[in-house]
């Protein structure tokens, strides 16, 4: 018997499995490892504009005619006792900024006195739409040009104006000093001022 039918079958079935079946898969090409991301600069914040200076305004120095304004530059004028309230109201204001309390007391022997008060016990008297007083009694740093102020002793105020006097009055120890009034703690050289004043404070007696 002939084996050649089959052996024709069982090639013919072989070559169509090859047909039928994918061919096998290529060898993949490796690839080269990616490049690390460069770093990123830190975002530099936008430049801030520079702030203006603020402009610096006149220092106060307490005077028996008035106050004298100082200036930056070191120059000083007076603000006179008599100038009229809104300008000095203005010219205080520029070192002490703006007024706390204003009012006015009609029973001042003078007349009736406006009264204007800044922080820090300044307060400023006006008669008659005039500048008239003032009286300082805890602001720090208020002084005459000479450095005489509340806090300073007895003895100070003593070497710094030789017409000084002390006297005892309704008020306390009362002094009086080249045009300045005001009270001391006590009598001894190391007694220090609690209040300055000049012109006319509406005081009671």
């Amino acid at each position: 018997m002939s084996h050649t039918p089959r052996l024709s079958v069982v090639l013919a079935l072989a070559m169509l499995a090859v047909a039928c079946g994918e061919p096998p898969a290529a060898p993949k090409t490796p690839q080269p490892p990616a490049a690390p991301a460069a770093p990123q600069a830190p975002e530099t914040p936008a430049a801030m504009p520079a702030e203006p200076p603020k402009p610096e305004g006149p220092l106060l120095a307490l005077d028996g005619e008035g106050i004298r304004l100082v200036r930056p530059n070191g120059s000083t004028a007076l603000l006179p006792f008599g100038r009229p309230t809104a300008e000095a109201v203005a010219a205080l204001s520029t070192a002490l900024g703006a007024p706390v309390d204003r009012g006015t007391n009609a029973e001042c022997g003078a007349g009736p006195t406006e009264i204007v008060r800044w922080g820090g016990g300044f307060s400023a008297m006006f008669l008659e739409g005039k500048f008239n007083g003032w009286s300082a009694d805890r602001r720090k740093g208020l002084t005459t040009m000479n450095g005489i102020g509340v806090g300073s002793t007895r003895a100070e105020l003593f070497a710094s104006y030789g017409d000084a006097s002390v006297e005892d009055s309704t008020l306390g120890t009362e002094f009086s000093a080249g045009g300045l009034g005001g009270l001391l703690s006590g009598t001894g050289a190391t007694a220090r001022i609690e209040t300055l004043w000049a012109g006319d404070i509406c005081a009671f007696r």
